[in-house]
């Protein structure tokens, strides 16, 4: 019974307080949010969203991974007349590739922190749409008239294709440039959402269909159950339709913000806050206690004798009473600790605010410290890499300036030697080949149209002009070069020596006037040599060797007039049949038949044309005047 008795009050006493001090602690409940912006992207929104009171866990869900970019795919933003960023992830990818853009160049970009990030890095102001989507951009007056226009959309990979669409539909020519993509930074979502379901998560901010896609990536049924009971937060109306049609949705689970920064998503998750959480109530318990009555009799003459049942029912009374006050005085005792237990905890925790918030306060501080540095160093490296491309381009533009002098005045001798070739030596092969060089240089300058036109022209005019009639006069020359060896020479040959019969000088003394004269005759051979005949003298007088030589003469012209005939060099030929014919005249025999035969077909040969006489009017020369002045 006594322990009866002690329950009951332990319970009571405990009810009391848990009455009294515990719900002073709990009310309404605040919304717990999962951010799952890339790293380094939702700390900010965490941050004023618990300077709300609203809990967060940001978990990143994607990656972003720079992709390799070459110097094919860098070429068209070099000449852009128009550069569309599509985010800030876009602009920050593209600036370490360095590039170069036209003084001219055009920069939009989707959302105001594009537009900064592009000032930022590039120095460059850019265009930015009241609606800050893709809708917005196209709707700009700058991209309406943009036929012929050299477009380049910078962007990550994936995403939408409005932009690209509807700019070529409207004339302009658009290239893209992918320069980042986004990855799911798992291979499923498990374990973020088994890590959100014991945070006891309520909403998700999400601000792309691939973290819509990442996040849904799971097999577990249990878990897209709970996930699909959520609430979320969207930054465009495309996201909130993907998410309906995909993962059946419904619609008062979604909020939308007004755009993609913080402060529009903070003010849509504030506007669209649930107000969760009740006013709990404390339950007047009444303790109802039996009202016993005493049974009295009627006042009548009892005996003034006192029964033992009555002392024992009044030793029971007493030690009721008794364990009653040990029971209410032991539960004073635990309420007294409980309570000194609850102003410790309560002081404590104080104490551990204070501490989280000065952390807070030092962590602000460092985060603006750091966010300096980093703007500093990021100045400063923009004022050097500015200086850098300074010096490049002075450099570079001094380097086309010396190869633009020398590549003019190599086109400028070329085309002089193209109209020497064509008029002069009439090699209208050569001529050809020499304006196809031409091209080839001129293709490489700027506003050279006029020019490759008059080239081109003057090739078919080359081209067109009628072929001579080779083979017959090549024939021809080929039976006057077999026939030049046989042909006589105006010389007479000379006769040879006679042997003179020598005497060699005798020993004996009688002899002495025979070895002088002999001595003298032999003397006189050395220095001055007579020689006769009984024929007339003909001048000049050649020997076997300039025989030869005269010959070889002969047939060297003749085969220099072949070798002219069939490379079409005419002022070649025409030179070469003209030396053939005067040694025919001056060395060889005029009265022979054969030598006055070969003269006459020389004369009949140099009066043929084997290509047109006619001066060619190129327009190649005038064209490249024109376009050097």
């Amino acid at each position: 019974m006594l322990s009866n008795w002690e329950s009951a009050w332990r319970n009571l006493c405990w009810h009391k307080v848990r009455t009294k001090f515990w719900l002073r602690f709990t009310g309404t409940t605040n919304v717990k949010l999962a951010i799952t912006r890339p790293a380094g992207k939702g700390a900010l929104l965490g941050e004023q969203l618990e300077a709300q009171g609203i809990s967060c866990d940001c978990t990143p869900v994607l990656e972003l991974v720079k992709l390799p970019v070459s110097d094919t795919e860098l070429a068209p933003i070099m000449e852009a007349e128009q550069l569309i960023f599509i985010s800030q992830d876009a602009v920050y990818y593209l600036a370490q590739h360095q590039p170069t853009f036209s003084p001219d160049c055009q920069f939009f970009a989707v959302g105001d922190k594009t537009a900064a990030a592009i000032e930022a890095c590039f120095d460059r102001r850019a265009i930015v749409p009241e609606q800050h989507d893709s809708e917005g951009v196209l709707a700009l007056p700058a991209l309406q008239q943009v036929e012929d226009k050299r477009v380049v959309v910078v962007k990550g990979r994936g995403g939408r294709t409005l932009i690209s669409q509807m700019l070529k539909q409207r004339g302009a020519r658009v290239s893209h440039c992918v320069v980042y993509e986004r990855i799911p930074a798992a291979t499923g979502s498990d374990i973020w959402l088994d890590h959100w379901q014991r945070q006891g998560i309520d909403g998700i901010v999400i601000t792309s269909n691939a973290a819509i896609d990442a996040i849904f990536n799971t097999q577990q049924s249990e878990l897209l159950n709970w996930l699909s009971s959520r609430r979320f937060y969207l930054v465009s109306q495309r996201c909130a339709e993907y998410l309906r049609e995909q993962y059946a949705i419904k619609d008062k689970q979604i909020a939308i913000s007004a755009g993609a920064d913080n402060d529009a998503l903070l003010a849509c998750i504030m506007d669209n806050q649930p107000r969760q959480g009740g006013t709990m109530t404390e339950q007047q318990q009444s303790q109802s206690s039996p009202q016993s009555s005493d049974k009295s009799s009627n006042p009548a003459a009892v005996s003034g004798k006192i029964s033992k049942t009555a002392i024992l029912a009044l030793l029971v009374a007493l030690t009721s009473g008794v364990g009653a006050a040990g029971v209410y005085y032991l539960g004073q005792q635990q309420l007294t600790q409980y309570q000194q237990t609850l102003a410790q905890v309560t002081q404590d925790n104080q104490q551990l605010h204070a501490e989280l918030a000065s952390s807070k306060q030092a962590l602000t501080e460092l985060h603006g410290q750091l966010a300096q540095r980093e703007q500093a160093v990021a100045q400063q490296l923009q004022a050097q890499t500015r200086e850098l491309e300074q010096r490049l381009q002075a450099t570079l533009q001094t380097a086309k300036q010396q190869l633009g002098s020398a590549q003019k005045a190599e086109i400028a001798a070329l085309t002089r030697s193209a109209e020497f070739q064509a008029n002069i030596q009439r090699h209208y092969l050569a001529a050809a080949a020499t304006l196809t060089r031409l091209h080839s240089l001129v293709r490489e300058q700027s506003n050279t149209t006029t020019v490759q036109t008059a080239i081109a022209a003057d090739l078919a005019l080359l081209k067109a002009q009628p072929k001579p009639q080779l083979e017959a006069l090549y024939l021809d020359l080929h039976g006057y070069v077999t026939q030049a060896d046989d042909l006589p020479l105006q010389i007479m040959t000379k006769p040879a020596d006679p042997q003179i019969k020598q005497r060699e000088l005798t020993e004996q003394v009688s002899d002495w006037k025979a070895n002088a004269w002999r001595s003298w005759l032999k003397i006189q051979d050395q220095f001055i040599k007579f020689r006769t005949h009984d024929k007339p003298v003909i001048d000049p007088i050649l020997d076997a060797q300039e025989q030869q030589l005269i010959r070889a003469q002969l047939n060297s012209y003749l085969r220099q007039a072949q070798t002219a005939l069939m490379q079409q060099q005419q002022s070649v030929y025409f030179t070469a049949l003209e030396g053939a014919g005067m040694t025919l005249a001056r060395y060889y025999r005029s009265d022979n038949s054969a030598v006055v035969a070969m003269q006459a077909g020389l004369k009949a040969l140099q009066q043929k044309e084997f290509a047109a006489q006619a001066t060619l009017e190129l327009q190649t020369p005038q064209a490249v005047k024109e376009w050097l002045q």
